[in-house]
Formats: structure tokens, sequence, C-alpha cells
């Protein structure tokens, strides 16, 4: 029953007692008498004993009700505040984040199980303890709780929290890069703060990565734009001031001044060939290399060059696998880092060349900036000489940066080890501390298969032709100097601006024996495109590409134009006389593959009878 319905009851109970009292009083004494006596005064005092214990008995029932109310409220209160406490000690279970639990005083209330894996402290060892004294490092302990006194204040006027980095220390001494939220709790004069805590280490390591990657892109397609026109105009150069050297070869005073030309052009090629290797555009020539006989040519280099008090020695793996590189080109790379590490122990020291087999899962390739899991081999160059700053570890393979006075170095070294590894597929990393030495350690793809190595020609013969060369160039002055150059080696040659012109010459009928073309061109089609393109039509057609850097078409591969070799720019008259001649003695079949030359034993019978016939002259003694 409600309380009102009660009272209502109670009140109507009342009426009735006291109006029946009333009616017996005057039933007792007479309906003829009027006065108030002693039986009226009973009725009053009667009802008024009824309304008495009716109002008890309301209260008693009003207070047994709110005492059954205040008990259900306080129970479902008890279950809401014991649902929330499990709710919360799930979420702070359960979050990917650590959370920490201070007082205003730093001492640890609570810490969760990723908070002991993030610091290495357990709850047991944390708890009661100061949080500074867990997470911070010596040095900054001091400063780190000035600056928690000044927070606790600011989180308490900002009611949505703050968040901030800072830079924890692990148990084990290691640094860890963090993210903090923080909000404060007041319980009554207490201060409570509650703080997520995220590692974000690995983070910011692969944003500054990509940042770098981003920079080093950048930098790496205008410096290929700009070598590649470089090197059109040093072809331009080299090949005509050949052609001068041989004009005013009876001229000392004019060929003392050609010659200076051709030498300043031949640094001009090395320079812009080790832009291209920061740019990770030249052009390579991979193939399978032993790197333990490359270091020991190496290491007989080094020890007839360097001083005597640096030791040189090698820790090479006789079982380690064949490298898939270009041998030049990590011939210069290690040959490079080497000279650093001579600069480094300018007061002797050991330099040590290692090379072993490793094979890397997907996380061991991202950590090395290697391209792919699989086989690599590792070569590794290390000294003992001053090491590098941490400050500046971080930039050396930055293009132009260089520790060295001016004049002493161009800062392209060690970037250009860093193009010419990644160019090749695979990584390179460094360690180095002050006053400890640095470790420089490379990794290059194992070598799958056998590469075909070019066939070696006499240095002293230019040998030209009868055959007709197609030569597509797209830069004027190389097609000019181009087309004087075949002319002057007995070709024929029908020149085309793109690879528009040479299809609309090819689509004519007009006969040629080879298609001599660059692979960077202006245009919708490049030249590895137009080579695919021809091959299908003409099988038996020869290649002969050229570009002054390599980009991605050039590593594309197609199935007709496959092993077809490359002239990197700039070049001189012998090497295109040579390339054109490696082209086109080739035997090849209808289908355009090579024919095998059949094996003879005719030179070295020839040979034999050579020997035999001086060693019988020498001794006078009759063949028998």
């Amino acid at each position: 029953m409600k309380l009102r319905g009660l009272l209502t009851l109670a009140l109507a109970a009342q009426v009735i007692v006291t109006a029946a009292a009333l009616f017996a009083s005057y039933a007792v004494t007479g309906s003829g008498t009027r006065e108030f006596g002693i039986p009226q005064l009973v009725a009053l005092l009667a009802s008024a004993v009824v309304a008495v214990l009716m109002a008890r008995l309301c209260t008693r029932t009003i207070e047994t009700r709110e005492e059954k109310r205040a008990a259900a409220q306080s129970a479902e209160l008890a279950r809401a505040g014991s649902d929330s406490a499990q709710m919360m000690q799930a979420v702070i279970k359960t979050a990917l984040d650590a959370f920490i639990q201070i007082d205003d005083s730093g001492a640890v209330l609570e810490w969760s199980f990723q908070a002991e894996a993030l610091t290495g402290w357990t709850r047991k060892e944390a708890l009661g303890a100061d949080v500074v004294d867990l997470i911070v490092a010596e040095p900054l302990r001091a400063a780190f709780r000035q600056r928690m006194a000044r927070l606790v204040p600011e989180l308490s006027d900002t009611p949505a929290g703050m968040r901030f980095e800072l830079t924890l220390i692990h148990r084990n001494g290691d640094r860890i890069l963090a993210e903090a939220s923080s909000t404060v709790l007041r319980l009554g004069g207490r201060a409570i703060v509650n703080t997520f805590v995220r590692d974000i280490t690995q983070k910011r390591a692969a944003e500054e990565q990509l940042v770098q990657s981003q920079k080093m892109e950048a930098v790496g397609q205008l410096t290929g734009g700009i070598a590649h026109e470089f090197n059109n105009m040093l072809t331009v150069i080299t090949g005509t001031i050949e052609i001068l050297a041989d004009a005013v070869k009876d001229n000392p005073p004019l060929a003392t001044i050609t010659k200076l030309i051709s030498e300043a052009a031949d640094r001009g090629a090395a320079l812009t060939s080790s832009l291209l290797s920061f740019a990770r555009k030249q052009a390579l020539q991979p193939a399978e290399i032993d790197v333990n006989e490359l270091l020991e040519e190496l290491a007989k280099l080094l020890l007839a060059t360097f001083d005597k008090k640096i030791e040189i020695a090698t820790r090479l793996d006789r079982n380690v696998w064949l490298a898939f590189a270009d041998r030049s080109q990590l011939s210069s790379a290690l040959l490079n880092l080497a000279i650093n590490a001579r600069d480094a122990m300018l007061d002797g020291g050991r330099l040590t060349l290692k090379t072993r087999n490793v094979v890397f899962g997907v996380r061991e390739a991202v950590a090395v900036g290697a391209g792919y899991a699989g086989d690599y081999v590792e070569i590794e160059i290390a000294d003992t000489g001053t090491g590098i700053p941490q400050a500046i570890l971080e930039r050396i393979f930055d293009p132009f940066f260089s520790t060295k006075e001016v004049g002493k170095g161009t800062g392209l070294g060690l970037s250009m080890v860093f193009g010419f590894v990644k160019q090749s597929g695979g990584g390179i990393k460094v360690a180095s501390e002050e006053g400890r030495g640095t470790i420089f350690t490379v990794y290059l793809p194992k070598a799958e298969a056998s590469a075909l190595r070019p066939t070696g020609y006499d240095d002293r013969k230019i040998v030209g032709g009868q055959e007709t060369v197609l030569c597509v160039e797209d830069d004027r002055d190389v097609r000019q100097y181009v087309t004087v150059q075949l002319e002057a080696l007995s070709y024929k040659v029908i020149a085309a601006a793109n690879a528009t012109e040479a299809l609309a010459i090819s689509a004519e009928g007009t006969p040629f024996d080879l298609l001599f073309t660059d692979i960077v061109m202006a245009g919708g089609m490049n030249g590895r495109e137009l080579a695919e393109q021809m091959v299908a039509a003409r099988p038996s057609l020869r290649v002969l590409f050229t570009s002054g850097y390599a980009y991605d078409s050039l590593h594309a591969h197609g199935r007709a134009t496959m092993g077809a070799p490359l002239l990197r720019k700039p070049y001189r008259k012998a090497e295109l006389a040579r390339m054109l001649r490696r082209c086109l003695d080739t035997a090849v079949d209808s289908a355009g593959d090579a024919i095998p030359t059949p094996y003879s034993v005719q030179a070295d019978v020839e040979a034999f009878l050579r020997r035999q016939a001086a060693e019988d002259s020498g001794t006078g003694k009759p063949r028998k």
C-alpha cells in the first residue's frame, strides 16, 4: 500500500472511532442531556489513544519501508561500484597501453602488467615506490620532479587531461620514447594522477626513416635528372676530344691541352657516377662475385698503400656464397669504406675484413634495410679508430655531408656506398662508438644462378663494320656525335630522335642490323619498350642499350631483350666500337637466340706444337 493510502485510512479510522465514542457517550447519558460530561471526555481520550496508535503504526510502517528502500539502494550502489571497479580493472588489464597510478607525492598506487612489460619492474616491486626512481634516468630525476610539481596543478585545471612525450628508462638501462596521457582525480585533499603510457620508440624510428627515405628519394630524383643531362654533355665532350687529340697529336702544346680536357672530362664522369650511385640510378651490370677473392685483392692493395701502423686482417668464411652485384661498383664501395677507416686511425690500429652467410626473415631484412627476406652475403669492415659521434651517425649517408676539411672530399663517398647497396637489393648498417671504432656491415643478395660475363676484347683494337645501325637518341648533340662516330667506324647510320620515329622507320621496311637506343627518352615510350616491340617483329635484330643512368625500366627485363648489353654514358669511341662488335659478332638463329660457338682444340694444339718446337730448338735434341 502506498503512503498516501495509508494516511487516508488512518484519518478515516480516527474519524470513525471518534464518532462512535461520542455516539456511545450520548447513548449512555441519555438523549435529553446536552452537557459535555465525563462520558464525552472518555470518548475523546479513547479517540486520541486510537489516533496515537494509528500514527505510531503509520510511522513504523513508513520507517520500515524507508529502511528497505535504503537497503536496496545501498545494495544497488554496492553492486554498481563493484561492477564499475571490475570494469575499470578489466579496461586496465586489456588496454594496449601501460597504466600507472600515483599520488601527488609520486608514490605508485597502481601498476598494470603492461607497465611491467614496458619498464621491467614488477607490480610488487613498483607499488609504494617513487615512480621517478623507477622510470627516470638518474641525471634527469631532479628536473622531472620539478616538472611533476607543476604538472599536477595544470592537470587539475584541465579536466580532459593532457598528452605529452617523455623519455623513460627500462630496468636494463634501455631508453624508451613514450607518449603519456594523464588526468588528475581529487579525493578530498588528495590528488590521484592516472596515466596511460605508450611506447612510441619504433613508431618514431619508422617516421624518421620514412622522412629520411622521402628526402633521399627527392634529392635522388633531382640528382639523377641532372646527372643524366650531364652525362649526355660528357659523352659529346669525351668523344670529340678524342677526335681533336688525333688531329693535334703532332703539336705538343695542343696535345697537352686536349689531354687536360680529357682528364677533366674523366673527373666529371667519375663525379657523375658517384651522384648516380647515391641516387640509385647508376647503370649496374650485376654478376656472380666471389667476395672472398675480391676482399683478398683489396687486402693486398691496402697492405701496399696504407701506413704500416695499420694492421690489415681478414676473416673470410671459405664456404661463403657467391654474391650478385656489380663487381666494379662493389670494389669501389669497399675501398671507400676502407679509406674512411684509415682516416679514422691516424695513430695506427687494426682494420678487419670479414665475410659470412646470413639468412634473413622479414623482420631481420627490414632491420638492415634489405630488399626482401632470404639469403645474403655479409661483408663486414671494422676498424679500431676514433669512432663516429652519435650526433653525426644519423647523417653519414646524407649526400655532400662530410667531416673532412674543405677540398678533402666531395661528401659523396658514403652516400654512394649506400645508394649502390640499396640499388643492388641489399642493405647496410653501421655501429660506432666514440673512441672504440666503427663497424660497417654490407649485405648483398646471394647469386641464384650463373650470370653471363661479357666476352673480353682487346682494348688496343678499334674495329668497325659494314652493317646498318638504327641510332635512337633524343639529345640532338649526342645523336649528331654518335652518327659521326659510327660513320667513322664505317657503319651505315639511320638516325631517329625518338621511339615514334624509329617505329615509323621500321614499319617502312627499312633494313638495319642493330638497334642502338638510349633507354631514357622523352615521349610515351622508353628505349626498353621500343626494343621489345621491334624484337617482337624482327627476332634476329641485335640490340645495344645506352644510358646515362638506370631506372625501373632497365631492370624490368623483357623476354625478347633479355641479356642485351648496356653501354654506359659517357663512353669513348673504342668502347662504342667494342660493344657494337660484341652485339653483331654473336651468332643467332632465326628466333634470335644465341648459337653456342662449337668447341675447338685447334688453338690448344697449335700452342702445344709451338712450345714443343721451342723446347726442341733449345736443347738440340731430335723430336721423337
